[in-house]
């Protein structure tokens, strides 16, 4: 910056008092460079030189805005760039030179080559149609035909079916002869294992003489008595599938073992959030999309209502919108407290699916939201909660922990 400074106010000083020069000399044949012009003013000025002519104006108002003009251009030059005004002047003339010289020659030298265009494929974001009806129609695969009709306002017209498209059922194996004396029934043969969770176990042979085991003798004796440890294994079962059931869970351990100070249920805006993960710097906003089936997910407002996501029967408000909501809300809260936090906002699909995910990702990476997936939601083109979430930075003072509590309970 200093040395701008001077290799600006070097050149500038030259040209300046080299242009004074010339009008002075030019015009009243005065030569700044000479001291006895100098000691001829100065006499003249001193024996009552009286300034009547314009002329004469001219010339001693030049003398006394000389050096504050040479001050204030110098000045000026300095804020100029100078590094990049050439580098991009240069920039410009090697462009101009390659256009006019070296992109004809190469022409000339080099055969034109057929390059075969490669039409870049319609995104089914620019495709897809402007109903949210026909969106989910032209979304779901799986709809029936008089379904996809209705959706898309079209009459449905069922299609004949040929004689020759219809294949003839095919007749039944003929039933084996059997040679047994003692034939049982399916009743007879039902196996109360199946409720078990473990796999099925090959059966033994059910002839007269065989052998029971003490296992099959046990199980039979435990479903005749009522056996209580029986039904203990069932509830056992049971409270394992309540927890699988529980979907929450998981983004509790996950953000227990990137270190994170919790707390649960917390409501911003009227906006349910299940788990707020805290640390020295950071507020994670986690909020659990717990709706299953197909989605179609949708962040443009329209008629001044909020966005919506479509499924094949219903249709439901963005938990992006959602979560953009509670995040705004608490930036207003820990302002009003004077806390300064990071907050990080993340939608976490557990077992519905994003049909079109893929359009959407560039919409979410402008709204600053992190979609994330776990346990059952899909596409796998999602990226999982436990990758997408960061490790804690420092732990976080028990005092702001507290305050930061009563903050987030305050609309309870």
């Amino acid at each position: 910056m200093l040395l701008r400074i001077t290799l600006v106010g070097i050149v500038w000083s030259v040209l300046f008092i080299e242009g004074i020069r010339v009008i002075l000399l030019t015009n009243w044949h005065f030569d700044i460079f000479r001291a006895t012009h100098w000691t001829h003013a100065w006499n003249l000025w001193r024996s009552g030189w009286v300034i009547d002519e314009a002329k004469e104006w001219a010339f001693i108002i030049i003398i006394l805005t000389a050096i504050p003009a040479w001050a204030t251009v110098w000045a000026a030059l300095s804020i100029i760039n100078w590094e990049n005004l050439f580098s991009n002047i240069w920039n410009f003339l090697v462009e101009m030179f390659k256009k006019i010289f070296v992109l004809p020659l190469r022409k000339l030298m080099v055969p034109s080559v057929q390059t075969k265009v490669i039409k870049k494929k319609t995104s089914s974001k620019e495709s897809r149609p402007t109903t949210p009806q026909a969106r989910m129609a032209a979304s779901t695969p799986n709809l029936s035909p008089e379904r996809r009709a209705q959706l898309m306002g079209v009459p449905y017209k069922p299609q004949p079916i040929s004689a020759t498209s219809v294949k003839p059922a095919a007749k039944p194996a003929p039933k084996e002869f059997s040679h047994s004396l003692f034939e049982l029934s399916d009743e007879d043969n039902f196996d109360f294992d199946l409720f078990d969770d473990k796999k099925t176990e090959t059966k033994p042979s059910l002839s007269p003489s065989a052998p029971q085991s003490e296992s099959e003798n046990s199980r039979r004796n435990d479903r005749s008595a009522g056996s209580p440890a029986k039904k203990k294994k069932i509830d056992v079962a049971t409270s394992d599938t309540k927890n699988k059931t529980y979907h929450s869970s998981s983004t509790f351990e996950m953000l227990k073992q990137k270190g994170y100070e919790i707390i649960s249920g917390v409501t911003l805006n009227d906006v349910f959030i299940d788990f707020v993960g805290i640390s020295k710097n950071h507020i994670c906003l986690c909020l659990n999309d717990k709706e299953s089936g197909d989605w179609l997910a949708d962040e443009e407002r329209f008629n001044d209502e909020e966005p919506l996501w479509f499924s094949e029967s219903s249709h439901r408000i963005s938990p992006v919108r959602k979560i953009a909501l509670a995040q705004a809300a608490l930036s207003e809260k820990l302002a009003a407290a004077d806390l300064k936090f990071k907050i990080v906002p993340y939608v976490i699909e557990q077992i519905g699916n994003i049909i079109n995910a893929e359009d959407m990702f560039e919409i979410w990476k402008d709204l600053h939201i992190n979609v994330t997936r776990i346990d059952r939601g899909t596409p796998k083109e999602i990226p999982l909660f436990a990758k997408k979430l960061e490790d804690a930075d420092n732990g976080i003072d028990k005092g702001v922990l507290d305050k930061l509590k009563k903050l987030l309970r305050s609309d309870e």
